[in-house]
């Protein structure tokens, strides 16, 4: 039996296509034809690469009937690879009865040997190919499973679990290698998948307590891109001690006590926040306070209706200040205690000066 690189001696490759390397490549007329073997030994073997035999074919020479199976195992592709080999060598060769008689068989039965195994590694490796998104060839599929493995891990994304496993199983046992392709690299890449999930999870996370410190920056006027950088910690100790804040406010007092992963968290989602309309609040109320002449720590002390009271016991009697302040009471109407407190009793102390 011929060998492989006997036939690719002969072969001349022509713009990607194998012909004969003899000079005439097509095969000669019938009339110059001479049958040499039996016509059921051709017909046998054409069924092998599934070449209908005509009378014309059986009158060609035994050489160009070779030919025409070359031809027909051409047409089946890489499935008839050994049989285009052999024909072709025949063909070159002169070997003719043997290729026909014997050759052809033996190199059909390597090819059905070669699929049967490209088969089981198709199966194999067709998931993993896939996986990583690639088409899995011919040539991979010729490829020992360490070649099929390192083919992975080029392919594989850099920093992946699956590229890391690939580089292992690289320079693993026959096992090993058959083991990472089977399930291993599944496992690998559902670590990805995990890793890739949690990181995705993480930052959102980070984002939303970025997004947090950057909204509650601004009650105090703090930088924005200073608030994200800075850790929870770090941002309400920056408050506290860099005189974010009046050191008399009620954010400055909440910043200060925070001393937990958790106080600083509830300070900056909502603490801030409450402690900032507290403030509000209170410069409303010492401000109105001042106008009868209440300690500012006592007015911030004092609830807004307790305020209202105390403003107008303090009032001098007659004056429109005490008249606003007791109308006020009388309400006994938050809204109305602050609209006192806000407006009223300015427009009131402003109409005593006349």
């Amino acid at each position: 039996m011929s060998s492989s690189v006997a036939v690719l001696a002969a072969v001349t490759v022509v713009t990607g296509v194998l012909t004969p390397s003899v000079a005439s490549a097509a095969p000669a007329t019938a009339s110059a034809a001479v049958a040499q073997t039996p016509e059921e030994v051709r017909t046998n073997a054409a069924a092998v690469v599934g070449l209908t035999v005509t009378p014309q074919l059986l009158r060609l020479s035994e050489r160009d009937f070779v030919y025409e199976i070359y031809k027909a195992a051409k047409l089946q592709g890489e499935i008839a690879r050994e049989v285009q080999f052999e024909a072709l060598d025949a063909y070159n060769s002169g070997r003719t009865s043997s290729f026909l008689t014997t050759w052809i068989y033996e190199a059909h039965q390597r090819d059905l040997d070669r699929e049967a195994v490209y088969q089981a590694r198709r199966a194999e490796r067709q998931p993993a190919a896939t996986l990583l998104g690639f088409e899995l060839t011919s040539i991979m599929l010729a490829q020992e499973d360490g070649n099929f493995v390192f083919a992975l891990w080029e392919r594989a994304a850099k920093g992946s679990f699956v590229k890391a496993a690939a580089a292992a199983a690289t320079r693993g046992a026959p096992a090993e290698q058959k083991d990472f392709i089977v399930r291993g690299i599944f496992v690998e890449h559902q670590r990805d998948v995990d890793a890739a999930k949690e990181a995705a999870e993480k930052e959102a996370a980070e984002k939303k307590l970025r997004d947090a410190r950057v909204k509650a920056a601004a009650v105090v006027g703090m930088d924005p891109a200073l608030a994200a950088q800075l850790t929870d910690e770090y941002f309400v100790q920056h408050i506290w001690s860099r005189d974010q804040a009046p050191r008399d406010s009620e954010v400055w007092y909440e910043a200060y006590h925070s001393r937990t992963p958790e106080q600083w968290r509830a300070f900056i989602d909502t603490g801030i926040f409450e402690a900032a309309a507290k403030d509000k609040v209170n410069t409303i109320k010492v401000r109105a306070a001042a106008v009868v002449g209440i300690d500012a720590a006592y007015a911030k002390y004092l609830g807004e209706g307790p305020l209202v009271r105390e403003i107008w016991t303090r009032s001098t009697p007659g004056t429109q200040v005490q008249a606003a302040a007791y109308r006020a009471l009388q309400s006994e109407s938050p809204a109305q205690w602050r609209t006192f407190l806000e407006t009223e009793i300015f427009a009131a102390a402003e109409a005593d000066k006349h």
